[in-house]
C-alpha cells in the first residue's frame, strides 16, 4: 500500500470509529489535568488514541521508507558507476569509481584498474555497452574506427591499447597519415610514432626522412640503411649517410653494416675518408675501417694500422692478414660476418 492511500484510509477509519461511537454514546466526558478541565464527546476520547497510533505509524513508515529510498538510491548510483566502469574497461581505459554499497565495492573496485577482453557474443547489454564492445572488436580485427563518431575523440589516453591499435590500423589503410603523426609526435604513443617513421623511411626520399631525424630509433637503422643502399633513393650521399649515422647509437655491428653498404655505393676514397672521420668520433668504427682495407686489398695500410695499435687487439683481422700475406686467395666476406668481425 502506498503512503498516500494509507493516510486517506486511516483518516476514513478514524472518522468512521468516531462517528459510530458518537451515534451510540453522544454524551460528553470531562478530564481535569493540572487544573485544566477538558470536556469532549466520548467519541473524541475514543478516537484520540487511534489517531495517536495512526500518526506514529505514519512516522514509522516515513522513517523506514526514507531509509529504503536512500538505500535504493545508493544502489542505483553504484550500479550506474558499475556500468560506467564496465564501459571504460571494455575500451581499455579504466577510470576510478567510488562505491557506497559494500557488496558492490568488494568486486566492482577491480574494474578501476582492469581491461576486459570479451570472447564470443553477449546478449542483453545496454546500448552503450554494446557499442563499446562493437568498437573494441572492430579495432582488434584490424579495422580503423573513426572515434569522433563514437564521441571518444580525445577521451582515450595516447597509450591506450585500443587507440594505439586503431592508429596502427589507420596507418595500414592510409600511409599518408604517417606524416601527420610525425608532425605532432608528442600526441601519439611511441609505438605509433615508430611505425609512422618506418613508413616515411620506406616511402620517401632521404631529405624528407632527415626532416624527422630526431624521431629515429635504433629499430629504424636497418630500414634506413636499406634505403640508402638503393640506387634510386634520392639524397643517398656520403654527407647524408654521415648525418644519419650521427643520429644513432652506433656499435661495431652497425658500422660493419654501413661498410658493406658503402662498399657497393661509393668510391674507395670516399669510403675510407668517411670511416677515418667516424673513427675520430668512435673507436667502434675501427673494425669496419679494417674491413674496407681488406676489401680494397690495401694490406700495407692494414699493416700500418696494426702497428699503431696494441698487438692483442683485432685478433680476428690479424689472423686474416696472416692468411692474406701467405697468398691465400679468398674473399673476406667468406670468413667474416658482423658477429665475427666485432669480436
Amino acid at each position: 500500500m502506498q503512503l498516500g492511500t494509507y493516510i486517506a484510509s486511516g483518516l476514513v477509519l478514524i472518522a468512521f470509529i468516531a462517528g459510530g461511537v458518537y451515534m451510540l454514546y453522544p454524551d460528553y466526558h470531562s478530564l481535569t489535568l493540572m487544573g485544566f478541565t477538558i470536556d469532549l464527546p466520548i467519541a473524541v476520547w475514543i478516537a484520540l488514541p487511534v489517531l495517536l497510533l495512526y500518526l506514529m505509524s505514519i512516522l514509522h513508515m516515513a522513517y523506514y521508507g526514507g531509509k529504503l529510498y536512500f538505500q535504493r538510491r545508493r544502489w542505483r548510483k553504484d550500479i550506474d558507476s558499475f556500468k560506467d566502469a564496465l564501459y571504460w574497461a571494455i575500451l581499455k581505459e579504466p577510470k576510478s569509481h567510488n562505491y557506497s554499497v559494500a557488496q558492490i565495492k568488494e568486486g566492482a573496485s577491480l574494474l578501476n584498474v582492469a581491461h576486459i577482453d570479451v570472447v564470443g557474443n553477449v546478449q542483453g547489454l545496454s546500448d552503450r555497452l554494446a557499442d563499446a564492445l562493437e568498437t573494441a572488436k572492430e579495432i582488434e580485427s584490424g579495422k580503423y574506427v573513426d572515434l569522433r563518431e563514437k564521441k571518444l575523440d580525445g577521451r582515450l589516453s595516447k597509450s591506450n591499447p585500443l587507440l594505439v591499435k586503431n592508429q596502427l590500423n589507420r596507418l595500414e589503410e592510409k600511409e599518408s597519415f604517417a606524416e601527420d603523426i610525425l608532425f605532432n609526435s608528442a600526441a601519439y604513443d611511441e609505438k605509433v610514432v615508430e611505425k609512422a617513421m618506418e613508413i616515411v623511411i620506406s616511402r620517401n626520399d632521404l631529405y624528407k626522412v632527415k626532416k624527422y631525424s630526431s624521431l629515429l630509433k635504433k629499430s629504424h637503422f636497418d630500414a634506413l640503411m636499406e634505403q640508402i643502399s638503393q640506387k634510386e633513393t634520392v639524397g643517398a650521399t656520403i654527407e647524408m649517410l654521415e648525418f644519419f649515422i650521427s643520429s644513432f647509437d652506433m656499435g661495431c655491428k652497425e658500422y660493419m653494416k654501413v661498410a658493406r653498404i658503402v662498399l657497393k655505393k661509393f668510391t674507395p676514397d670516399e669510403n675510407l675518408a668517411l670511416f677515418k672521420r667516424l673513427m675520430q668520433k668512435s673507436d667502434a668504427a675501427q673494425n669496419a675501417y679494417l674491413y674496407l682495407l681488406f676489401e680494397y686489398e690495401m694490406l700495407e695500410n692494414v699493416k700500418q694500422f696494426f702497428e699503431e695499435n696494441d698487438e692483442y687487439e683485432f685478433k680476428v683481422f690479424r689472423a686474416v692478414f696472416i692468411l692474406k700475406r701467405n697468398k691465400y686467395n679468398f674473399k673476406i666476406d667468406d670468413l667474416l660476418d658482423c658477429e665475427t668481425a666485432c669480436r
